[in-house]
């Protein structure tokens, strides 16, 4: 088993209701587990806030750290996760 803190920050700590929480995950879980298994948890709130409709993907939208660093310079969502890890959700403004 894999236990993740996540930390979620302004508008998805508001969908979700919490600020921080921990995930146990079956091993072999990747950043994208964690993703479906917050959604499974709280729903279609944070679903919409976290989601991209268009591509289905946190990505563009949230800015997603793992342990400090960004999944893009990992591998993505595909970034797996191992026991301890620390993973921040942060909601991305978009302005035009």
């Amino acid at each position: 088993m894999v236990r993740v803190s996540v930390r979620m920050m302004g508008p998805l700590r508001e969908a979700s209701g919490k600020a921080e929480e921990e995930l146990t995950l079956g091993d072999g879980s990747d950043v994208s587990s964690v993703i479906r298994k917050l959604i499974e948890e709280h729903g279609g709130g944070l679903e919409k806030a976290l989601m991209d409709p268009v591509i289905n993907s946190p990505q563009p939208n949230t800015l997603i750290l793992l342990n400090g660093v960004e999944i893009g310079n990992l591998d993505g969502l595909k970034t797996p996760v191992v026991d301890g890890d620390a993973l921040v959700l942060l909601s991305v403004t978009h302005g035009g």
